[in-house]
């Protein structure tokens, strides 16, 4: 039996962590800003509790210490989020732990495809990946015996409460998708519970895992077919409509989750569903639908659908 230490601990990759994690037999040193407030799985009596906050050093070595390796994860804040990534590497060099697992984003070692005019034409969005990229080489630089760096794709979650508001978010009150893309653009989708089962995995085998950048995209759906997914999943109807960047602003239902839709438009993602099937080869570690997600998870979607009016 190990301890690991798990960062942002209440955020919805990290639960995905420890539930593997816990599954495997381990401890935890879980990471909470708020020690009253946490869902149901910390409440584990193989969890420990640490209240903190990730850009506060002190709070992050007091629960690295005793620890493995840990799971560094970040709040996606350009400034904040490198002050977190930064602090929690210090923090477990300074308390002796040896391996370290990062989840970051799909595309931010691949400076070429976002480094540009028209990336930065999109508000947000270059300093997103920016902030993604700086995270990854602060991870390489940690003094560890080995790292595992995960790059996720958009998550499952994102068509449940809260995420759902950012992204889609006429979805919960009108049963409809708000859509951007350009004719032949695609979105790539990763189930957080394969962010928990190969980050648990890196965790657990250093060796195995050791220097490995692994992209966990998936599949790539245009919003028809998503449309169909949730439909089936969920019984319920499921519109798209189709928006121009203009009707947006001017009907004002412009969200963060809509740069990753003006990225996709510059089809980046082509590589994903070859390297999805390498990924899965070479570590055999199957990766989840996002069709088979939301079922997994229906109560959270059917939060999500409304029932059509009248019913």
């Amino acid at each position: 039996m190990s301890v690991y230490l798990v960062t942002q601990a209440t955020g919805q990759q990290s639960q995905w962590v420890i539930k593997h994690l816990l599954e495997a037999g381990h401890k935890i040193h879980a990471v909470v800003r708020n020690i009253e407030k946490i869902p149901a799985l910390l409440s584990d009596p193989n969890i420990t509790l640490f209240q903190g906050e990730s850009k506060n050093l002190d709070d992050i070595f007091k629960a690295a210490q005793g620890c493995e390796a840990a799971f560094l994860n970040t709040v996606s804040l350009p400034g904040l989020e490198v002050l977190q990534a930064k602090t929690i590497v210090e923090a477990c060099e300074k308390a002796g732990v040896k391996n370290l697992t990062a989840a970051t984003a799909i595309c931010a070692d691949q400076k070429e495809i976002w480094d540009n005019k028209d990336v930065k034409a999109v508000p947000r969005l270059h300093e997103y990946y920016t902030s993604k990229h700086e995270v990854e080489n602060i991870v390489r630089n940690g003094k560890f015996e080995s790292y595992t760096i995960l790059r996720p794709a958009l998550i499952h979650y994102d068509f449940f409460v809260p995420n759902v508001y950012n992204n889609f978010p006429r979805l919960p009150t009108e049963g409809e998708i708000d859509d951007l893309l350009a004719d032949g653009a695609k979105l790539p989708y990763t189930d957080a519970h394969d962010v928990g089962k190969y980050a648990a995995a890196a965790l657990q085998d250093h060796i195995r895992f050791r220097g490995q950048e692994i992209d966990l995209g998936n599949e790539l759906f245009d919003f028809e077919q998503i449309r169909d997914i949730l439909v089936k999943v969920s019984g319920r109807e499921v519109g798209v409509v189709k928006r121009t960047p203009e009707e947006v602003e001017k009907v004002g239902i412009g969200v963060h989750g809509h740069m990753f839709q003006h990225f996709a438009n510059m089809k980046p993602f082509g590589f994903v569903e070859r390297g999805a099937k390498e990924v899965q080869d070479k570590f055999g570690i199957p990766f989840t639908s996002l069709q088979d997600a939301l079922r997994r998870d229906k109560d959270r979607l059917m939060e999500c659908i409304p029932a059509k009016k009248g019913v």
